[in-house]
């Protein structure tokens, strides 16, 4: 199976329509892109995964073969995915920096990563849609700090 998945940046607009104040899950550092892993969902959207330097829970693709995933267990991390649809919110104009060998590895696990995202993803589409509801404590510990909810209106049927 192919994937559709490339790495970018978040673009300047997207901040702006998605303001802290109104969106604090959503992951920003002052002078810093939002480095992320860009996948295809259904033909539908995209869910752009943040590189993060630090993700201690199970919701993301942990790197195990990076020297800095060896200090600071750096990941992929699913909780803090943000889903758009709209090319203006993807910044052409600056280059995502990755390290290289966590670029290796992302490639090399693609198909597990864009399988475990969109798991992820769906799981809160159906207890959204009422298709397979999860138990409280099982979304309060999936979902209760992830980005998804800001997004029902992407997942909603």
């Amino acid at each position: 199976m192919e994937y559709l998945a490339e790495i970018y940046s978040l673009s300047p607009q997207f901040f702006l329509d998605y303001p802290q104040s109104q969106y604090p899950e959503i992951l920003r550092k002052a002078n810093r892109p939002y480095s992320c892993l860009l996948v295809e969902y259904y033909d539908s959207f995209f869910i752009c995964i943040p590189y993060r330097s630090h993700v201690r829970h199970p919701y993301a693709y942990h790197f195990r073969t990076s020297a800095r995933s060896r200090s600071c267990q750096s990941g992929l991390d699913y909780s803090k995915s943000v889903l758009i649809n709209n090319s203006d919110y993807i910044d052409s104009t600056v280059h995502a920096v990755v390290d290289q060998d966590e670029y290796r590895e992302t490639i090399l696990n693609l198909p597990r990563i864009t399988k475990e995202v969109t798991d992820y993803a769906t799981a809160y589409k159906d207890d959204l849609n009422g298709i397979s509801t999860l138990h409280p404590r099982e979304w309060q510990r999936r979902y209760a700090n992830s980005t998804l909810p800001y997004f029902k209106s992407f997942l909603t049927i």
